[in-house]
């Protein structure tokens, strides 16, 4: 058989592409910390992610974080950032309630 042909017999061309995923680190804050149970959570996710989608998995399973998402600051790597911004491997994603005091 000519090497040509044991090159592609193994390919297949109807298997769908592994998806591309990315690393990011998760922090919660004050009554954040404490409806998500952690202060800090490692995630695999979707290449293509932005952060209010990553918020969005967190709502999913933790429904409760929905009634804050108006009053959050997101920061990406300790700068504060909008909710569209995407995400890269290696990211630190925070989420900060707002602060009350006096």
């Amino acid at each position: 058989m000519p090497l040509a042909a044991t090159i592609g017999a193994g390919y297949n061309p109807q298997m769908p592409s592994v998806s591309q995923t990315i690393r990011v680190r998760v922090l919660f804050f004050g009554r954040l910390k404490e409806i998500a149970g952690c202060a800090e959570e490692c995630l695999d996710f979707p290449a293509t992610a932005d952060i209010a989608s990553l918020f969005a998995q967190y709502v999913s399973r933790f429904p409760l974080l929905q009634q804050y998402r108006s009053s959050i600051v997101v920061s990406r790597n300790q700068e504060l950032v909008p909710w569209h911004s995407p995400l890269s491997s290696g990211d630190e994603v925070a989420f900060l309630p707002p602060v009350s005091g006096g």
